[in-house]
């Protein structure tokens, strides 16, 4: 049985706190020359030391129109780092394309961590109901962890494609 969705409707209601991903969310992921990615893990933890991949990675631009009339004291970012200086760069690029708050990004060294993120963030708002915690994504597992385990919203990043 298929449910009617109201993804909309928590994109309408100025109580909703949103947790966003970066890598493929916020920020596109063209590494390699005609692929998405071109390091591993382990060499790209090596790499993003001795350069800022960030500065010169475009926004997505339909995001940045979702994001410019939202409170962004109710936005908020979950993303996976390798170090430091990746967290470093992600903050700056987030907050000169996005206006995102420094103190609003949080790192997770590994996907499961989104969900605690949430729960921490959810501290702030005691009497908000916890669907209008809304995770946007492009990983399904991670929408499917929180999906299983809380009752958080989840939004795959297919949702804002036109």
């Amino acid at each position: 049985m298929m449910v009617e969705s109201k993804i909309k409707d928590l994109f309408l209601n100025p109580n909703s706190v949103y947790i966003f991903d970066v890598d493929g969310v916020l920020a596109k992921i063209e590494y390699g020359e005609y692929n998405h990615y071109y390091y591993d893990d382990e060499l790209w933890s090596k790499m993003i030391l001795e350069n800022d991949y960030y500065e010169n990675v475009e926004p997505i631009k339909t995001m940045q129109d979702f994001l410019k009339n939202k409170d962004l004291r109710r936005v908020y970012v979950a993303t996976k780092v390798m170090n430091d200086e990746e967290l470093k760069q992600k903050k700056t690029f987030l907050a000169k394309n996005y206006g995102i708050l420094g103190d609003h990004v949080y790192s997770v060294l590994n996907d499961k961590e989104k969900l605690n993120v949430i729960k921490n963030i959810q501290k702030d708002y005691q009497n908000l109901d916890y669907k209008y915690f809304v995770m946007i994504d492009d990983t399904v597992d991670v929408l499917n962890n929180i999906m299983d385990n809380s009752s958080f919203s989840t939004v795959h990043i297919s949702s804002f494609i036109k």
